[in-house]
């Protein structure tokens, strides 16, 4: 079965064209971020709302478990972020929305701080929601997240990048001939 038929396919359908621009939408105005909440509730979506300013180191994880519910053994990292994410149960009728409320003061705040990869902690949070938007998406489910900014030039690119990956016979460099 599809996330989608083809009558919802629809310009005015916020989950459609939310999903089909990588499934996050930044938001400044909170009229309107409040206005497409009130739209994702009367779809039957779940609404899982998080107030990013008042995040403190581990605090994120800690909002993230509490609020989703992950289970006990929850690593506070984020890789089992990613996992947990992927094993979150997004109902078939609606979907699931994550608001991020005062994004931008984790993303200047904590969230600049860059790891190993060299992208700040902010930047890999999205990425991790809007691959999860992708994971749920091929399961025919909708997990979209809604992203507030009291900065309206606050912006992030890549999200949700796949790299291209050697099939499953040639990953191994030994057997191209490495």
């Amino acid at each position: 079965m599809a996330a989608f038929d083809a009558e919802e396919q629809t310009k005015e359908a916020l989950d459609w064209v939310t999903l089909r621009d990588g499934g996050i939408a930044l938001y400044w105005r909170r009229e309107y971020l409040d206005e497409d909440l009130e739209w994702f509730r009367q779809q039957n979506y779940q609404l899982f709302i998080f107030n990013c300013e008042k995040w403190t180191p581990g605090g994120m994880h800690a909002d993230f478990a509490r609020t989703l519910s992950f289970p006990s053994y929850y690593g506070s990292n984020l890789d089992a972020l990613h996992d947990c994410l992927e094993d979150l149960s997004v109902p078939e009728r609606g979907g699931t929305v994550i608001v991020l409320n005062r994004f931008d003061a984790f993303r200047n705040g904590r969230g600049a701080t860059l790891l190993p990869s060299g992208r700040p902690e902010a930047e890999i949070v999205l990425d991790l929601l809007a691959r999860a938007s992708r994971h749920f998406l091929l399961r025919s489910r909708r997990f979209l997240t809604l992203v507030q900014s009291d900065d309206p030039c606050i912006q992030f690119d890549g999200l949700g990048g796949i790299a291209a990956i050697w099939n499953g016979r040639e990953w191994q460099n030994k057997s191209r001939g490495l």
